[in-house]
């Protein structure tokens, strides 16, 4: 398998994760809608930029795609970051409410 497409996936995966944790947080519909839309947003760049390498064999390095893997990568952990926040004061909500 090639190391792009390998990388691609993980990528992928590792910005799909945060956006689960705030969709399992977070069970309102309008939310819902702009998670999706944000989603799209973080891995469109990545996705169109893969395929295009893939497809044309650039003799050069592609400056693009190396953009493309560090937005999502910085993308990625700022959505883990709000993710990790949004649980803590679910939690934090859940454990006053019981007292």
């Amino acid at each position: 398998m090639n190391k792009l497409l390998t990388l691609t996936i993980a990528s992928e995966v590792f910005l799909l994760l945060p956006f689960l944790l705030i969709f399992f947080t977070n069970r309102k519909t309008k939310k819902n809608i702009l998670l999706l839309l944000f989603l799209i947003i973080g891995g469109a760049p990545l996705l169109y930029l893969a395929i295009d390498d893939l497809n044309s064999n650039y003799i050069d390095a592609n400056i693009g795609l190396g953009l493309a893997f560090m937005f999502t990568w910085i993308y990625s952990l700022i959505a883990l970051i709000i993710a990790t926040i949004l649980v803590v004061r679910k939690k934090r909500k859940n454990n006053s409410s019981k007292e």
